[in-house]
């Protein structure tokens, strides 16, 4: 199961620690070099799935640690921004209560041998979170709300995409 795309995966995870310290402070210095790091974690999102396909190198443990790493790198950005009052209470809670619905769909549909893969939709979503919460790390608080606000608007709209598409995986009976 080691692999370059899981050890990309993995790193992510690794990253967080260095975004969780440097946003432990409002000093813009500090701030600039968690903004660094959350990007250069950012990347490794791309670059793990990119790279899995192109070796053939899909495997259930990347499946399964890929949108864990994710959202606790979503988390690590969130958390301590909304500490520093850059965001919102309120929004970090709709941004992650959307992240545990779609991943509790993709739980159930999985266990009903049904996949599902990020959707256009959900990568824009990522892309404009990501992006959002950079501004937010060094200070560009207008601009950064805006997109952030924008990426939930994605988020949501992706998520009842999900839901719609995948409706039939709550009508069937059984458990």
């Amino acid at each position: 199961m080691v692999n370059l795309p899981n050890l990309l995966t993995v790193s992510r995870l690794v990253f967080v620690i260095p975004v969780i310290l440097c946003l432990s402070t409002p000093k813009l210095g500090w701030n600039l070099l968690g903004a660094a790091f959350f990007f250069i974690a950012s990347f490794t999102d791309l670059a793990d799935g990119f790279v899995a396909r192109a070796r053939g190198e899909v495997t259930p443990l990347g499946k399964l640690l890929d949108p864990l790493a994710d959202k606790i790198l979503l988390l690590s950005a969130l958390v301590p921004l909304v500490s520093l009052a850059r965001i919102p209470g309120w929004l970090a809670v709709i941004i992650l209560a959307r992240e545990f619905a779609v991943t509790g769909l993709r739980g159930i549909a999985a266990l009903k041998g049904v996949s599902m893969g990020a959707g256009e939709m959900g990568k824009a979503k990522t892309g404009i979170y990501t992006l959002a919460l950079i501004l937010l790390m060094v200070h560009l608080q207008t601009i950064g709300m805006i997109a952030l606000l924008l990426g939930a608007v994605v988020a949501l709209y992706s998520a009842y995409g999900y839901f719609a598409e995948h409706r039939a995986i709550f009508l069937e009976g059984g458990r």
